[in-house]
């Protein structure tokens, strides 16, 4: 089966355009010169008795793979995407973002990460990690802010997952924490500490982004 075919029928028009070959193996273009190709394995396919593609993205500064195991009929809400590792860079979050009023000199490696959705629960576990870098805002208002190196961990929580951004010589400090709950509501909470490295954000308390999942697909 054609892979546009299946673009069709998901009805995301904006990127019938970019898709290439079948639904076994074939590529999508994406924002900002990235690219994510995919290939089925049919042995690991016929092994769990679910249908298990193996996924690729590159771009600017960014290469990193994974793996994604959807049920047969495919349902939404078991997922499981899997052995996520490598490195992703600023481009990528800006075209995944676009309008953001920062730029970042950023990157950062992630590392065997998990994310399960069953039912109505959300399960994960892995980590990412970012050598210091700076940011600064488009319009050029405020002077350039030095960016720590990062660490963040993700883990499953009473009421979904919860991943939590610290400097990585202070694990006691949250910079951030973002939450995707069982229901799929995302909340993300920055910090006041964290506030102060995005220049021309208000650090004298947390502020709070609430939006459901699907806010977020195409």
């Amino acid at each position: 089966m054609p892979a546009r075919f299946v673009v069709q029928q998901a009805g995301l028009s904006n990127l019938e355009t970019r898709v290439s070959g079948t639904i076994w193996k074939g590529e999508v273009q994406l924002d900002g010169n990235h690219v994510m190709v995919w290939e089925t394995s049919a042995m690991e396919s016929v092994r769990r008795m679910t249908a298990v593609v193996n996924w690729r993205l590159t771009g600017p500064g960014t290469d990193l793979s994974g793996r994604v195991a959807v049920p047969l009929p495919a349902r939404a809400d078991r997922v499981t995407f899997d052995a996520v590792d490598g490195n992703i860079s600023w481009p990528l979050i800006d075209a995944a973002m676009p309008g953001l009023p920062i730029t970042c000199m950023a990157r950062a490696r992630i590392s065997m990460l998990r994310v399960s959705l069953s039912g109505s629960s959300r399960t994960g576990e892995g980590s990412l990690s970012a050598p210091a870098g700076s940011c600064t805002r488009i319009d050029g208002t405020v002077e350039p802010v030095a960016t720590p190196a990062l660490s963040a961990t993700l883990a499953s929580g009473a009421d979904g997952l919860v991943a939590v951004l610290t400097p990585a010589d202070a694990p006691q400090t949250a910079l951030a924490t973002g939450r995707l709950t069982n229901d799929d509501r995302i909340i993300v909470t920055v910090h006041s500490a964290g506030a102060a490295l995005v220049p021309g954000m208000p650090s004298s308390a947390d502020s709070e982004i609430e939006l459901p999942l699907q806010a977020l697909l195409p």
